[in-house]
């Protein structure tokens, strides 16, 4: 009896001990805010920063997230703002970084009523985000049975790029080269 109340209180104190060790992970990352680095227009030029610290960011790992707004071209009071982590990085002959969010369904907002809302399509949308203002897309549109891939196109919005970073500065040297003898 005694043997099996230890054991269950040893289980408890090592989770508890796991569960508070996440916490503090947790809390490190947080003191670090996501700061925007590069913003391109929906042609791919620069708004904002600097695309080869952005491209430098990627290539430490740091965790990069995308942003797009858009109005609409009636009321420019109604709006709507998306951020999204970007889960799978590519850069591109050292010039452009893509971005491949995960699959999300379509929404359709609804802004002019006096209780916002957002309503989910069964569109099933796969993306990959440029700093070249393309964007990549397969969609899967559940009621009708049908997948389609489109070929890159211009987003039509400007892209915010931002990225979660200590304030050291970064080298930019790609993945292909030797580390640094320590």
């Amino acid at each position: 009896m005694k043997s099996k109340f230890l054991k269950i209180v040893l289980i408890v104190l090592f989770l508890v001990s796991c569960t508070n060790q996440n916490k503090k992970n947790d809390t490190l990352n947080d003191s670090q805010a996501w700061q925007l680095i590069y913003k391109n227009d929906p042609n791919g030029n620069a708004i904002f920063g600097s695309k080869s610290e952005l491209l430098a960011i990627a290539r430490k790992g740091y965790p990069i997230r995308v942003g797009w707004a858009s109005r609409r071209k009636n009321d420019t009071t109604r709006s709507v703002e998306h951020t999204v982590n970007g889960d799978f990085l590519t850069i591109a002959n050292g010039k452009e970084l893509f971005v491949q969010i995960q699959p999300f369904y379509a929404q359709r907002p609804q802004l002019t009523g006096d209780t916002l809302s957002m309503t989910l399509l069964p569109i099933q949308s796969n993306w990959i985000l440029s700093t070249n203002g393309l964007i990549s897309n397969v969609s899967r549109d559940f009621n009708r049975d049908t997948t389609i891939a489109y070929p890159p196109s211009q987003f039509r919005y400007s892209l915010s790029w931002f990225a979660k970073v200590p304030d050291i500065p970064m080298d930019d040297v790609p993945l292909w080269n030797e580390p640094p003898a320590k």
